[in-house]
């Protein structure tokens, strides 16, 4: 397997990550050190508990806000349109 050189590789980064989706390696050499490309899966990709935690509060609080968008919309609340609303987010 060849290994591209910096220059090469950015010169042909759409190829180079064609290729590494394709399944294959992709070499890069850097100086004295090779680093490989490698195209990595959802299924590769593991949450911790604390970072799932941490996405559902935001998806709570985006719900929350978007309920909020909602009702100024309607008219249920007053005061600012939803677009102030929003700016203020």
């Amino acid at each position: 397997m060849e290994a591209l050189s910096v220059q090469d590789y950015r010169k042909n980064l759409a190829t180079a990550f064609d290729r590494s989706f394709a399944g294959e390696r992709v070499l890069i050499r850097r100086k004295n050190q090779l680093y490989a490309l490698i195209c990595v899966g959802k299924e590769d990709v593991q949450l911790t508990e604390s970072m799932e935690k941490n996405i559902e509060l935001l998806r709570q609080s985006v719900q929350r806000s978007w309920n909020e968008v909602k009702e100024i919309e309607a008219g249920n609340i007053v005061g600012q349109s939803a677009l102030d609303f929003i700016d203020e987010l």
